[in-house]
């Protein structure tokens, strides 16, 4: 498996298919392979070269407990050099809820890179607006009492709680997306179970922006990544109108 090599970060990383790079960020405590579950690869294969990896923290890459190493811009530095080590000056980005906010920061700061943009269970404002759960959470990782702490499975490695503690920490230093967007020109949707906590802000910032939306009933934060058919169905056929 290659990794990338970033300062002192090694992200391990996998590449299938051919023609326009599409670069998927999976979610908080998952790793790239879960983009197997769901059937997110198999529906995407034929549509571009697929990137998935493991973000800094996760599965096989370096789990740092420095939370300077798990900001969201460092997450957004992390993806763009992946794409450089493809030799891709553009490319469409998909990510999901961690992975999202990433992707907002990307469109922020480094819009001129992405050719479309897909955001799954997030929104545009930052994790502030739910400190008192992110820093609740926090001192329950470093507890070791998180029941969100995936045991070994098959190749799937276990996660290290410290290192999703600092990912934690450093998600409150995030300004978020609102505000940013003006130079953003990627077509751009976010996708969102119904029953998710942040349906209504991934609503509204669609409505704000002009984003494509699409909305899942009978839908939670995790079945949208997970088990949800009609997630996959949008996502797919909105890459296949706009990457290239």
């Amino acid at each position: 498996m290659p990794k990338l090599k970033l300062d002192s970060l090694e992200v391990n990383y996998e590449v299938s298919g051919s023609g326009p790079l599409l670069i998927l960020h999976h979610g908080f405590g998952s790793w790239g392979r879960d983009w197997n579950r769901g059937g997110w690869l198999d529906a995407l294969r034929d549509h571009g070269r697929l990137l998935i990896f493991d973000a800094v923290g996760h599965g096989l890459s370096t789990r740092t407990h420095d939370p300077k190493d798990h900001t969201v811009e460092r997450r957004a530095d992390v993806v763009n050099a992946l794409a450089d080590e493809r030799e891709s000056e553009t490319y469409g980005y998909i990510g999901f809820s961690m992975g999202g906010r990433t992707g907002l920061e990307l469109a922020a700061s480094t819009p001129e890179r992405l050719s479309m943009l897909a955001i799954g269970g997030m929104h545009l404002l930052p994790a502030t607006a739910n400190a008192d759960r992110f820093i609740r959470h926090t001192k329950i990782l470093r507890s070791g009492r998180a029941k969100s702490v995936e045991k070994p499975d098959g190749d799937r490695p276990g996660n290290d709680p410290l290192a999703l503690a600092a990912s934690h920490e450093a998600l409150l230093w995030w300004k978020g997306a609102e505000g940013r967007l003006e130079n953003l020109k990627a077509p751009t949707m976010l996708f969102c179970g119904e029953e998710d906590a942040h349906f209504p802000n991934a609503e509204e910032s669609a409505k704000r922006y002009g984003f494509e939306f699409a909305g899942l009933p009978n839908t939670d934060h995790d079945s949208t990544f997970f088990s949800s058919e009609l997630a996959v169905s949008s996502v797919v056929n909105f890459v296949s109108k706009h990457l290239k």
